[in-house]
């Protein structure tokens, strides 16, 4: 097996690498929209979003996409992504080898069994084989993230949009792990990228979008994100969104929208980190203001 150095060094050729760059700083200056200093933020718990789900094949209700095959790459990831192969499907992974794919399939069997080591092991002997494999390349960079390997998962997830910079979930990998260490200006144009690519399908570029900006002080382009990514959100399939949408209202001081979403969300069947926190805020903002 080639070292882990060299598979995260492989990759694409110079002329993409300089078109991805560009792209990607034509988004970095387009993103100061919501670029505020950092504030101090009350909220202790940042709902799970994303890699918070475990992966399955199922669709989400409400839209015109039919159940995902076996052997789509996309059903390995914790984004539900429903409409990604209306959306098309990554020229490279087209070329996959067969014996790269099913390699692939058995990364995906063990991470949805929470071995993350087994999987990265089998994500970089597909590497080594095919380094020209986005969905590889995130698959890796989510075994490293569940390993408490934010660096390296980063580099992964970061290495798939030089391999195909049109390939949505190298951006959201990017947005997932980049939120999961703070880093909320590099939240932001990854989910300025995604949005690029793939407006108005999915909910994930807005939410990661509204958090970015949540975090870094802009109330407005927040709650624009994450009321977007509800409307597309119309079967109420992530109950995350409204706990976000609570904290942005709580933040501007509008107690019974954050309340009402807040109330929503516990409708929703979320996991029990989130209920109790729900619950918690609840409770908070419905109790009488204390006395001066």
């Amino acid at each position: 097996m080639i070292p882990e150095s060299s598979v995260l060094n492989s990759g694409a050729a110079p002329g993409r690498m300089k078109r991805v760059h560009f792209v990607l700083a034509a988004i970095f200056a387009a993103s100061s929209a919501c670029a505020a200093p950092l504030a101090a933020q009350n909220d202790q718990y940042t709902p799970r979003f994303g890699m918070g789900h475990k992966p399955d094949v199922t669709v989400v209700p409400g839209t015109t996409a039919g159940p995902t095959a076996p052997d789509d790459d996309e059903r390995c990831f914790p984004w539900k992504l429903s409409e990604m192969k209306a959306a098309g499907t990554s020229v490279a992974q087209l070329k996959v080898p067969p014996q790269a794919r099913r390699e692939y399939e058995k990364a995906c069997d063990a991470s949805g069994q929470n071995h993350f080591d087994e999987a990265e092991q089998h994500m970089r002997k597909v590497l080594e084989k095919f380094p020209a494999y986005p969905a590889a390349w995130v698959m890796l960079g989510t075994s490293l993230e569940n390993q408490n390997k934010p660096a390296e998962a980063r580099d992964a997830c970061s290495h798939a949009t030089t391999v195909d910079a049109k390939y949505l979930p190298a951006y959201l990998c990017v947005a997932e792990i980049s939120a999961r260490n703070q880093d909320w200006k590099e939240v932001l144009h990854a989910a300025d990228a995604a949005l690029a690519l793939h407006p108005e399908r999915d909910p994930y570029p807005d939410y990661y979008r509204a958090r970015a900006c949540l975090h870094l002080n802009d109330l407005a382009e927040a709650k624009k994100s994450a009321l977007r990514a509800v409307e597309i959100d119309s079967s109420h399939y992530e109950p995350s969104l409204y706990f976000l949408l609570a904290q942005i209202y709580e933040r501007e001081g509008d107690r019974p929208n954050a309340i009402a979403q807040l109330q929503l969300l516990l409708k929703l069947h979320p996991d029990a980190t989130q209920e109790d926190m729900a619950k918690q805020l609840l409770a908070r903002l419905e109790s009488p203001p204390a006395a001066k």
